[in-house]
């Protein structure tokens, strides 16, 4: 589907947030691979120059809108701890406002969570320009961990913790990716996947 200018009410939004909204909505249809900075220019009706003067590059551009979502679900993660009043209560909601918000925007998550690039090539890089992704994850981590009996070693805190990242990750990824599926009831959905994978820690 092309994205025009009209359609984002260009005459109505700050540059720099239709060239991100645009952005957006291309790599989440078409892959990071496939949009380059004079397609984009050509969505939004500007030259390629302009979009220049606020993104040095592609690069650039797709790590702003990763860090706006990572910034985003930060910010529930830290909200929901200041007032759980036990871990696994945290982790269980941590995990089910994951879902709900990958939900609400389809296409932040899938740039956020689900895109393919070559950023990522080795262990350490995906946090590497990205470190409120990496704060994020170390929050999800500190809570599994407080869930688990003391002593746990750092390993097994580590499989534990990931395991219930990719129960969620994984129920968001499908929901997102199919959405006219016949999943049933989400809420029911949500306390079904992540709700068992919580209480399965031990």
């Amino acid at each position: 589907m092309t994205i025009h200018a009209t359609t984002l009410e260009s005459t109505q939004l700050p540059l720099k947030m239709l060239i991100l909204d645009a952005a957006r909505k291309l790599f989440a249809e078409h892959g990071y691979a496939q949009v380059s900075m004079r397609k984009l220019a050509t969505t939004i009706g500007y030259s390629p120059t302009t979009i220049y003067h606020h993104f040095k590059d592609k690069k650039e551009l797709f790590l702003c809108l990763t860090e706006e979502t990572y910034r985003e679900f930060l910010q529930a993660i830290n909200e929901i701890l200041s007032v759980s009043k036990s871990p696994k209560a945290a982790l269980k909601n941590i995990l089910h406002t994951f879902v709900t918000m990958g939900l609400q925007n389809p296409n932040a998550y899938r740039v956020g969570f689900m895109m393919e690039t070559d950023l990522w090539n080795t262990k350490d890089s995906h946090f590497e320009h990205n470190p409120l992704g990496k704060t994020m994850y170390d929050r999800i981590n500190s809570c599994v961990k407080k869930c688990m009996p003391p002593g746990s070693s750092e390993e097994d805190i580590l499989v534990t913790s990931n395991s219930v990242i990719a129960a969620a990750h994984g129920l968001t990824a499908l929901l997102v990716t199919y959405p006219n599926f016949e999943w049933g009831p989400v809420e029911k959905l949500k306390r079904q996947v992540i709700d068992s994978a919580v209480d399965a820690i031990v």
